[in-house]
């Protein structure tokens, strides 16, 4: 029996374009948006979930003990009337966070251009809560909450956690979790705008 013959371009099979069928991209496009609505209405749901304890309303008022300043204590109102006229955030980490410590560089540059209070969640006194900033790195100086009052004032459960108070006083978001620098922005955005 004789080899076969190479096939030369001519003699060779043209490719043949198979065309969906008709609605195709339709169907597969409306398949995407539910899940896409699905997964934003679970995120959603978790996020209410998570926040069921957290305060709303007004927010209330705290003395602060600042890590690494020598001044007396001051209070969280004070702290908010010299942002006046601004959403402030209150920013609730700790040190032994592994999420926190990913969102670092994040929230060292976000806390230099926003008003961000970081409050170091059951960390150590004021000193230890300094060493760890300055040890980081960081440049900001939290205030210590090392026996979780403050967070409990604030129903906060779980770090990170963000509370975003009004130029009113009346906190207007709240989240639990890895949250990113521009969903923090929109958010501030969002609550200056509610106060108008």
């Amino acid at each position: 029996m004789p080899p076969p013959s190479p096939q030369t371009p001519e003699s060779a099979p043209a490719a043949v374009r198979v065309e969906p069928p008709a609605g195709f991209w339709r169907r597969r496009g409306r398949r995407w948006l539910v899940k896409l609505l699905l997964i934003v209405a679970i995120l959603g749901a978790m996020q209410v979930w998570q926040t069921r304890h957290m305060r709303t309303g007004q927010a209330p008022d705290a003395v602060l003990i600042r890590a690494g300043m020598a001044s007396s204590p001051s209070t969280l109102g004070a702290w908010r009337a010299s942002h006046r006229g601004e959403a402030v955030v209150l920013y609730f980490w700790a040190t032994w966070c592994p999420v926190c410590k990913a969102e670092e560089p994040l929230m060292d540059g976000l806390i230099q251009r926003f008003p961000v209070l970081p409050i170091a969640l059951q960390s150590g006194s004021a000193a230890d809560v300094a060493r760890f900033e300055s040890r980081q790195g960081l440049r900001w100086q939290s205030v210590a909450d090392a026996d979780g009052g403050l967070a409990r004032l604030y129903g906060v459960q779980a770090t990170p956690s963000f509370v975003i108070i009004g130029p009113d006083g009346r906190i207007v978001s709240r989240t639990v979790g890895l949250t990113s620098p521009w969903g923090l922005r929109l958010r501030l955005w969002w609550a200056r705008l509610a106060s108008l």
